[in-house]
């Protein structure tokens, strides 16, 4: 398969590698990571002047009608400068999530305020008892004359101290806590009585929270989607999801291949850079090989999403379950060919192997997306 950006594709790269190269120094990141709020509001606003927050929505809702291809290369570049604003919990997940299934009034509101810059979104689907499975949901909406009330606790809410909204799954009804059939999403605003958020920080330097529900009371205009087809809703903002932080994984294994190769060009022994070692170019070389390979099955698996291809799923499986395996073997690789200066606070290299840790289990392990491709 032949795969060759448009033009404007090929804008969008180039201009998304300027600006960051420019203006999102390692320094600058680490003295964000630092401060209590989990990104810049002046870099976010920034990308939604670009337009980056409103490239993937349909061109009727304000967007510029992009798809998985330009999520992808976008991702890719936030990947390579380890980038810390929210676009796949705010823009990917809950902006999608909204555009396909919310009320028009709800639709209307949120989206215009995610594109601008001024709203921020966490999506709240994960829970204590079994974080690797999203369909594992015990919070229950009951429902009320004129809405619903909802009870329960999420865990692992990525963005969920910095958003103004979240969206919580929730079963209405007495399904089964593990079944697919029988989910529901709300849109809760923070603001609403009885949300309660105990917040963190995570191991790669985003912000996340606990999030406990106690007889939250929503109008009936929260419901986004069907009663108990948010399962169905969700998978293909999921499959364009796991495109996301794949294209990040990549843009992140770029960087740190960069980085060891210019290190080991430095560092001396023996008289001569180590460099020039052959055991060490060999492992170089296959550090590259795993990542070309990552690449190529991400283009492919982003055109099938926009294509329709029958086998795009299939795809998204395999990607994910390559992305654990290359992006563990070139972060473990690019740690032991640093030495100790690898996993200090002050260098890149550690940040980017936490980061790559993060996204080999968000979505679901390797395993589970093996597992999924055998049955696919």
């Amino acid at each position: 398969m032949f795969i060759e950006y448009s033009e404007e594709q090929t804008m969008l790269h180039d201009s998304a590698d300027k600006y960051l190269r420019e203006n999102y120094s390692f320094e600058n990141r680490q003295a964000t990571v630092k401060k209590s709020r989990g990104f810049s509001a002046e870099q976010w606003q920034m990308f939604a002047d670009l337009g980056w927050l409103a490239m993937t929505f349909e061109e009727e809702a304000g967007g510029f009608g992009g798809g998985a291809l330009e999520t992808m290369i976008l991702c890719e570049q936030f990947g390579k400068y380890l980038v810390l604003e929210p676009y796949l919990e705010s823009v990917v997940l809950v902006g999608g999530l909204i555009a396909v299934g919310a009320q028009p009034a709800i639709k209307e509101h949120y989206l215009s305020g995610l594109m601008a810059g001024e709203l921020q979104g966490a999506l709240a689907y994960l829970e204590e008892g079994n974080v690797a499975n999203p369909h594992y949901v015990e919070t229950k909406a009951e429902v009320t004359g004129d809405g619903y009330v909802l009870n329960g606790s999420k865990a692992v809410v990525l963005n969920g101290p910095e958003a103004d909204m979240f969206l919580v799954s929730a079963r209405v009804g007495d399904s089964s806590i593990d079944a697919k059939e029988g989910i529901s999403l709300f849109v809760v605003d923070k603001s609403r009585q009885g949300l309660h958020c105990n917040n963190y920080k995570t191991y790669d330097g985003r912000s996340a929270c606990e999030l406990q529900l106690d007889n939250v009371a929503l109008n009936a205009d929260a419901l986004v989607g069907e009663i108990g087809n948010a399962s169905a809703m969700a998978a293909p903002i999921f499959s364009r999801a796991i495109v996301a932080v794949c294209a990040e994984a990549v843009g992140a294994m770029d960087a740190l291949l960069e980085a060891t190769v210019d290190y080991t060009k430095q560092r001396k022994q023996f008289g001569q850079s180590i460099s020039s070692f052959q055991v060490l170019r060999h492992r170089m070389v296959d550090m590259y090989m795993e990542i070309e390979l990552t690449r190529s099955l991400l283009m492919a698996t982003a055109w099938k999403l926009d294509n329709g291809a029958e086998d795009a799923e299939q795809c998204v499986a395999a990607l994910k379950a390559k992305v654990g395996k290359a992006g563990r073997y070139v972060s473990h690789n690019a740690i032991q060919l640093h030495g100790g200066i690898g996993t200090t606070d002050e260098f890149s290299v550690g940040h980017y192997f936490k980061r790559l840790a993060a996204i080999g289990v968000m979505f679901g392990s390797r395993d589970s997306h093996l597992s999924r491709y055998m049955q696919a």
